[in-house]
């Protein structure tokens, strides 16, 4: 953060705006990340001052209004105002998530709809492969898609991420020991992410390792804002 803060000192002196939008933004994430919500928020608010129609930034603030204010109508009303005028992928899956935690099914299903489409255009190429690895092994039914995926990532980007994608895969397909063996060699302690964390515990607690998977959650329970209300009640029940 205070390298961050740094570089959002700089970026103001600059006078440029592209240049301390973006600032605000990244500076708003990392206090999101560190739990400081209204420093976040208030970062989100000064880009949307340079920019009314920062998306991102309206993005960033229906996150806090969903996650951290368990106001969920309120952030999908941010986010229908967001897509009267830009379009992203990876919004539909927020909306999905989102109406996954009211239990409104049809929406889901619509905003999952969505993004399929989104994804038929070749333009977003490999941009989007760590959400479809996500979507396939765990809403679409089609974990074998998802191997292929991942396998595909971890070609392009051999990261602790991209293992965690193949590892993931395989444990949504049953392959409970395969899953163990990459998140042992590639992916366990080589990055703290929340959401990779999480795939760890899943797995960890397939595999009987119950003394594992305890400091696991207990690191995940305190990245619940971060992670968003449906992850957190998953994570409750590891």
């Amino acid at each position: 953060i205070e390298s961050m803060e740094k570089a959002t000192a700089i970026a103001k002196a600059s006078n440029l705006n592209s240049i301390k939008q973006w600032a605000y933004t990244n500076l708003a994430d990392f206090y999101g990340h560190a739990g400081n919500i209204e420093a976040s928020y208030k970062h989100y608010l000064k880009a949307l001052e340079l920019d009314p129609n920062d998306a991102y930034a309206k993005k960033g603030i229906a996150w806090i209004t969903y996650s951290y204010e368990k106001n969920p109508e309120e952030a999908l009303r941010i986010l229908e105002h967001i897509s009267s005028y830009y379009q992203a992928p990876d919004y539909e899956l927020l909306k999905a998530e989102i109406a996954e935690f009211t239990d409104n099914s049809q929406l889901k299903n619509t905003a999952l709809s969505n993004y399929n489409t989104a994804m038929q255009n070749e333009q977003f190429g490999e941009m989007y492969n760590k959400y479809n690895v996500m979507l396939f092994a765990e809403e679409l039914d089609q974990s074998k898609k998802a191997i292929s995926i991942a396998k595909r990532e971890v070609e392009n980007r051999p990261t602790p991420g991209s293992y965690d994608l193949l590892a993931w895969s395989y444990f949504n397909n049953g392959q409970i020991d395969k899953a163990v063996a990459i998140v042992k060699e590639h992916v366990d302690g080589f990055t703290y992410e929340p959401e990779v964390l999480y795939h760890i515990a899943e797995i960890y607690k397939a595999a009987g390792y119950a003394d594992d998977v305890k400091p696991i959650k207990s690191e995940l329970l305190a990245s619940s804002y971060e992670l968003g209300p449906v992850m957190t009640k998953k994570i409750k029940q590891l």
